[in-house]
């Protein structure tokens, strides 16, 4: 197994991150999970929370088998007012449900590492240094990630050297025009990315130089933010076994990731702002079928091909 060398630093904020993280999400469990959850042994206050927090799914299945129902708020019900998972608390880290007890870690037969939708995962890769592993990569995918860590040249002429031998060349546009097409096209199939990425980038309608100046002014204020880019998109690329059976869809996805990056990084004035951006963009792309998403809205854009993606990599 390979492992990602900050795996082993890793280490949950507990009550000290910003945005936690089973807030906002529908956190699925196992029916053995499910039933001995509702079996378990614990204080009364903690039953009347996990009865009410238990529902079995419309298409339950055993290894999805029921939700935990977030509260009016938002956030998992048993987060209590320190941040801190109240079942754990009363009845030791043993008793979680499996995805509350390895995330953000992925660890599979071939790789171990985390999900940059964990804020702390993100501060791990806000570093100068290229990310590195404990073993060789595996080839295609060692190729890849070495032509993107050759830092002579900037990230996104990395990027878009790899396009020209994989994908056909084709009519591009402007780099708002098609991120607006682009976040349209994505927001059909995902309601959150509707609320909030898409939602973001239509509020440039107009004043698209507001948003290039923005953006402009970060790299100003944070001119090591492209190896911290680099380092994510990496991460992306090892978590995800990449390129996987389809090389096109990947190089897509892999565009499609570094845009919306820039894009969520406009405006942010502090490192915090930007660890909190990245994380919750890593929310929608690391638990999502997002490469496969990207492809089918590029193409409904007119713009698969690698003169309309190099569009996306132009800011």
């Amino acid at each position: 197994m390979i492992s990602a060398d900050y795996f082993d630093k890793f280490k949950c904020k507990c009550g000290q991150c910003r945005s936690v993280c089973c807030g906002g999400w529908g956190i699925t469990v196992s029916d053995e999970e499910y039933f001995r959850l509702l079996g378990l042994d614990c204080p009364a206050d903690l039953r009347s929370i996990l009865d009410c927090a238990l529902a079995v799914v419309d298409d339950p299945r055993p290894e999805r088998y029921a939700m935990m129902k977030p509260s009016y708020t938002g956030k998992c019900r048993l987060i209590n007012d320190e941040g801190l998972c109240s079942l754990q608390l009363a009845c030791g880290e043993e008793v979680l449900p499996a995805v509350c007890r390895m995330y953000p870690r992925s660890v599979t037969g071939t790789h171990a590492g985390c999900s940059a939708s964990c804020e702390r995962v993100v501060e791990l890769l806000m570093r100068e240094k290229p990310l590195t592993f404990s073993a060789p990569l595996p080839e295609p995918m060692a190729s890849y990630v070495n032509a993107l860590q050759r830092r002579e040249k900037p990230l996104k002429e990395r990027i878009a050297e790899l396009l020209p031998d994989v994908l056909p060349r084709g009519l591009s546009d402007s780099y708002y025009g098609l991120l607006c097409a682009y976040t349209a096209a994505m927001a059909e199939a995902s309601e959150r990315f509707a609320e909030t990425v898409d939602e973001a980038v239509r509020g440039y309608g107009g004043k698209e130089e507001a948003l290039y100046r923005e953006i402009e002014a970060f790299d100003r204020r944070f001119p090591e933010a492209e190896n911290r880019y680099e380092n994510l998109i990496v991460n992306r690329m090892f978590l995800t076994d990449f390129p996987g059976d389809d090389i096109k869809t990947a190089l897509c996805g892999i565009v499609c990731e570094y845009a919306l990056l820039r894009f969520a990084s406009a405006g942010c004035e502090t490192e915090e702002g930007f660890v909190d951006a990245a994380a919750s963009l890593y929310r929608f792309i690391g638990h999502t079928n997002f490469n496969k998403n990207s492809r089918v809205a590029i193409e409904r854009c007119g713009a698969y091909s690698a003169d309309g993606l190099s569009a996306l990599l132009r800011l």
